[in-house]
C-alpha cells in the first residue's frame, strides 16, 4: 500500500518515510506542491497532509483528489512523527490501509 505526505519538514523526511515502513506501506512525499498533483496521487491508498507547511490551495487539491477518488485524507496541523503517527493510524482504523 503507497500513502502520500504532502507537506512536512525536509528534514524530517526519512523519519517519515521509515515510520511508514514499519507499518508496512510505501511514501509518496510531496513537500511543497508539485504540477500534475491528481495524476501523481493515481494509486495511492491514503493521504496525509500537514497543513501547517503547505499553502491553503494545495491543500484544496489534495481534497478535492481524494473526495472524486475515495481516497481516505487525514490532515495534522503539526509535522511531527506523532502527527504522522495519529494521521496513519486513523487511516488504518478506517480499514483502508493493510
Amino acid at each position: 500500500m503507497t500513502v502520500a505526505i504532502l507537506g512536512g519538514i525536509d528534514r524530517l523526511m526519512p523519519n517519515y518515510e521509515k515510520q511508514a515502513k514499519r507499518l508496512g506501506l510505501e511514501v509518496k512525499m510531496f513537500p511543497r506542491r508539485v504540477p500534475n498533483l491528481p495524476q501523481r496521487l493515481q494509486d495511492v491508498s491514503g493521504i496525509v497532509v500537514f497543513t501547517g507547511t503547505i499553502s491553503h490551495p494545495l491543500v484544496i487539491e489534495a481534497v478535492k483528489v481524494a473526495r472524486s477518488r475515495g481516497i481516505p485524507i487525514e490532515r495534522s496541523h503539526t509535522s511531527s512523527i506523532s502527527g504522522l503517527k495519529r494521521c496513519l493510524g486513523e487511516i488504518s482504523r478506517r480499514g483502508r490501509l493493510s
